[in-house]
């Protein structure tokens, strides 16, 4: 028994090392090769790409365990239970009327997401595919708004549930929607300056050279973050991982016992352990803020701990696809995303260009790279049409997702366990309901001005 721990930490040690080197390998990459570059492909990407082709499901060059592709399992829970702790939004920005159009922007696109999924899935994929999973038309918006973690958590929760093959679907949605998000995103980027809609750039391509290769000239780069303990007690790094891990093992077993005390009313129901780590991570951060100890947290040091996570986690989620599943359903996959990246830039157009009177290009971008990777793809696309951020797209987005977590949660956690509950109308039931939340978010919308369907796209010349 001492033996295989001993061995099982080492495997560990080996892997978290190979997927180090493979992040550096990608940075090199990234910063060596014009492609890269121009398609401003992330460098975690990259590596995970390298792993899946070199490790165990490619040419198995690389000495992975067997539990490589559980990582990103794990480190969800991580990148979860860190997204409250130091968090102090301001009062001010939060009331700030337009807020408002933002919310609906990046809100309702995640919803609509999820209803148009289900809808393909549900009456057109079934039918084409009759052993496709109905749980499937979950996965695209899991995927594209929700990027590779919470692909994985929500896929890891639907197997537990015991339906085979969603953390791949998941994987394959968010690897889709990652790179087509950055690839078509810099082609809207490359139409909207033609058009006239962007007003801080004239062209996308005067883009820096540290966006360009990701590494920041010597005269560009300077100090983030604070020291909040001293070194002669602690390390400040110490400290803060102390605090995210803290909320991460409180988050499991939550979890742990929900899923024992529903047991013993008769049914068991699970609630993922990166939800309840997300719970976890609220209660420490408003007990730190009671407790007035909230100053001894730097939140710049918890999101590098959280971008941390959130790099290795795509080296082992990319890198352990299945693609034999991946090309068994490539068909179904390649209909759900096509339709994704379709309704989202309809999205943008339609609905995103009438909800922000003011830099409506520049804030609809971070949307759009929010709506098909991640919030960092986001801020990436904006940055590139918004060198100084001064369409606060990136702010209001924060606070529009400070808002909406409670939704986009709920929509991750709550349709596998009705279809689960309910496994005959399950599906119906949650396409339905979706569907008329997305409809009442427009109402409401369309009532409080969030979104004027009369406002005409503004051009800056």
């Amino acid at each position: 028994m001492q033996l295989t721990m001993t061995k099982a930490i080492w495997d560990v040690f080996n892997d978290i090392c190979i997927m180090a080197v493979l992040l550096l390998i990608g940075q090199i990459l990234r910063a060596k090769i014009k492609i890269f570059q121009k398609l401003l492909i992330p460098s975690a990407l990259i590596a995970g790409f390298i792993a899946l082709i070199l490790g165990p499901k490619g040419y198995n060059i690389l000495k992975l365990s067997s539990s490589f592709g559980t990582y990103a399992a794990v480190l969800i829970i991580v990148i979860f239970a860190s997204t409250p702790i130091g968090d102090k939004p301001d009062k001010e920005s939060t009331s700030n009327s337009a807020i408002g159009g933002m919310f609906f922007n990046i809100t309702g696109i995640a919803v609509l997401q999820y209803a148009v999924g289900m809808l393909v899935t549900m009456y057109l994929l079934k039918y084409i595919y009759p052993n496709l999973p109905e749980q499937f038309g979950l996965m695209m918006a899991t995927g594209f708004y929700g990027g590779h973690g919470t692909a994985i958590a929500v896929g890891n929760a639907l197997q537990d549930l015991g339906v085979p093959n969603m953390i791949d679907f998941g994987n394959t949605c968010a690897t889709v929607g990652i790179v087509g998000g950055i690839i078509f995103g810099v082609v809207i980027i490359n139409w909207g300056t033609r058009k006239g809609y962007t007003h801080y750039v004239e062209n996308p391509h005067d883009l820096p050279i540290e966006l360009r290769t990701g590494l920041i000239p010597e005269e560009k780069q300077k100090s983030q973050g604070k020291v909040t303990i001293s070194s002669i007690c602690l390390d400040p790094m110490s400290f803060h991982i102390g605090l995210v891990l803290l909320a991460s093992v409180i988050g499991i077993l939550l979890s742990d016992y929900f899923k024992l005390f529903t047991a013993k009313l008769g049914y068991a129901v699970s609630i993922p352990a990166f939800c309840t780590a997300l719970l976890a991570g609220f209660l420490l951060n408003s007990i730190l803020n009671k407790t007035k100890t909230a100053k001894y947290v730097d939140r710049f040091s918890i999101s590098r701990i959280q971008g941390v996570a959130t790099d290795f986690l795509m080296v082992s989620g990319i890198g352990s696809l299945n693609l034999s599943v991946v090309l068994d359903y490539a068909g179904p996959l390649l209909i759900v995303c096509t339709i994704g990246f379709i309704v989202t830039w309809l999205w943008f157009i339609y609905v995103g260009g009438k909800s922000s009177p003011r830099d409506w290009f520049e804030r609809n971008m971070m949307c759009w790279g929010h709506a098909t990777g991640v919030a960092a793809t986001g801020v990436l696309l904006q940055r590139i049409v918004d060198p100084d951020l001064k369409s606060r797209g990136i702010e209001d987005s924060g606070i529009s997702d400070l808002f909406n977590r409670p939704l986009i949660i709920g929509l991750q956690v709550i349709p596998p366990i009705v279809m689960s509950v309910f496994p005959i109308i399950g599906g119906h039931i949650v396409t339905w309901v979706i569907l008329g939340i997305v409809i009442f978010m427009w109402l409401i919308a369309w009532k409080l001005k969030w979104w004027i369907p009369s406002l005409k796209l503004k051009k800056y010349r």
